[in-house]
């Protein structure tokens, strides 16, 4: 343990849950996500095919805890819940 007795678990990287599969180049843009200010945890969920084109990311709706984003990416989609203050 660190320091200051809190460790990351290991499935955690700059704020992002790494449990699911990620869409190709999506994890940077997550990244960024968690460190605006009000992000607690970024959690990605699964991912199901679609004949999206090309690659956005945008909020569908609130949640209990924060937002449900969709992530698009070249036929792949993929739920990211926000947790937020």
């Amino acid at each position: 343990m660190g320091g200051d007795g809190l460790e990351m678990p290991k499935h955690i990287k700059k704020g992002v849950k790494l449990e699911h599969h990620l869409l190709k180049g999506i994890l940077s843009i997550l990244e960024e996500i968690a460190e605006i200010g009000g992000v607690k945890k970024v959690i990605p969920g699964r991912t199901y095919a679609s004949d999206s084109r090309g690659s956005e990311i945008k909020v569908v709706r609130e949640t209990l805890t924060g937002l449900k984003l969709l992530a698009k990416s070249n036929g792949s989609v993929q739920e990211i819940f926000l947790v937020v203050d």
